[in-house]
């Protein structure tokens, strides 16, 4: 240290350089390559994807197998993360109840659709590896949901007026505006995740038009859970921003915005709710509220008479029918009720389990990036948010059998795996050396 240096009170000839090396480190976000590695397993993935997803080519269980043959193909070795053993346990579950059931035609094909599912989550764990993959998944995942549901429900609802009693639909799997609107949750989250990270402008503004487009979408559907969960979703993505005003300030014009364009039957079908304490017949007037509850009632009886076993997984409508013969084969309505139902309480525990094995690694990772990579702690967030709120729409649907659940799972977990993996690899900063005196 020359005199100078001393008596301006300035550190080591290096100091300033260290500082600005230390800023870099803590400043840094992850730049994932852009290049994208189209192994044949990502190629399948991507495949079956499109294929759930847009409902135009019949490439679902194609796909699936040229992904398991590119897991045989790969150089290096599987990733068998704690979620997916988690997934097999509770396959070995159901496969068990089976063996106890009244209906094993049913059942057995329900157990042969989880063990798919299982498979498909193997694949999405070795195909999701690099930051790259990850981030063209969630574009590509956000193109086909926009360009063939949320389009053609659009163009339903406000073109040729196909709705179901008022309420906004389209088809296949998305013919239930409460599967829609639950469905819509997780790409919702998906897409406030990729606006967290991304840097390319036609990306952060497609993604800024889904954040836009899709509650409005949720709200066309008028479903009570969807509304409910896309609140949880919102106050929690606000609290997220910390004490940041322009965040919050442009949140709360897009939310007015969308209260603006929302139909006024969804305010009418939300206030039903305040009359549930009064009687469920006044909930609304089609009496799906009083459906449901005496749907919730059977089934209760079910889960009484089943407690351990269960009537076997994807049973429960054949059960129910037996239960209570003047409602017909209709669902549960209730992702918990009906795992219960069918499974069993040790069912129950092990689907539970399942998800809280996909939170715990995201929260790990999400608590390490706080300081180091912000952007990326906030896009776990956001994806964990929209598993709750796809949660929270649970309680008023079945959606346990449902392929976007595992997907977004998955991708839960691929994330934090990459940001896990980030954080270990960061140079480590340089630590400023001690001042010494003369």
């Amino acid at each position: 240290m020359t005199l100078g240096q001393a008596v301006r009170g300035g550190g080591p000839p290096h100091s300033g350089a260290n500082s600005a090396a230390r800023q870099r480190v803590s400043r840094a976000q992850p730049r994932p390559d852009g290049r994208v590695a189209w192994t044949l397993v990502y190629l399948g993935f991507l495949g079956y994807v499109f294929a759930i997803t847009t409902y135009k080519l019949p490439i679902g269980d194609s796909s699936i197998v040229a992904a398991m043959i590119g897991l045989l193909l790969l150089e290096r070795g599987w990733r068998l993360p704690g979620l997916i053993r988690w997934a097999v346990v509770f396959l070995g579950w159901c496969a068990l109840g089976y063996l106890q059931t009244d209906f094993p035609g049913v059942v057995w094909e329900n157990v042969i659709f989880l063990a798919k599912l299982c498979l498909i989550m193997l694949v999405a764990a070795n195909a999701l590896r690099s930051p790259a993959q990850i981030r063209f998944f969630m574009i590509f995942f956000l193109a086909c949901y926009a360009l063939f549901p949320v389009r053609g429900t659009i163009v339903n609802y406000f073109v040729t007026h196909d709705t179901h009693h008022g309420r906004a639909v389209w088809n296949y799997i998305y013919a239930n505006p409460n599967d829609l609107a639950a469905l819509s949750l997780l790409l919702l989250s998906v897409a406030a995740a990729l606006h967290a990270t991304e840097r390319t402008a036609w990306v952060r503004i497609s993604a800024v038009a889904g954040i836009a487009t899709l509650p409005v979408l949720i709200l066309m559907t008028q479903s009570r859970g969807g509304v409910i969960a896309l609140c949880v979703f919102a106050v929690c993505s606000l609290s997220a921003q910390g004490r940041r005003l322009r965040t919050p300030l442009l949140a709360t014009g897009l939310a007015l915005g969308v209260i603006a364009v929302a139909p006024s039957d969804v305010w009418k079908r939300m206030k039903g709710l305040t009359q549930v304490a009064e009687s469920v017949d006044r909930v609304d007037p089609e009496g799906s509220g009083k459906a449901r509850f005496e749907i919730w009632q059977v089934a209760i009886g079910i889960i009484g008479d089943h407690p351990w076993t269960g009537v076997g997984w994807g049973a429960y409508p054949m059960a129910h029918a037996q239960f209570g013969l003047e409602l017909g084969q209709p669902d549960t309505h209730s992702t918990y009720l009906n795992v219960l139902a069918e499974t069993g309480y040790p069912g129950l525990v092990l689907f539970l389990t399942l998800l809280w094995s996909a939170v715990r690694e995201a929260e790990k990772a999400r608590r390490l990036c706080r300081v180091s990579q912000p952007h990326v702690a906030l896009q776990l967030r956001y994806l964990e948010l929209g598993l709750l709120a796809f949660l929270i729409a649970g309680v008023f649907g079945s959606y346990a059998k449902l392929s976007f659940l595992y997907l977004h799972l998955m991708l839960v977990w691929a994330v934090a795996q990459n940001a896990t993996r980030a954080l270990q690899s960061a140079p480590t900063p340089i630590r400023r050396a001690p001042r010494r005196w003369a």
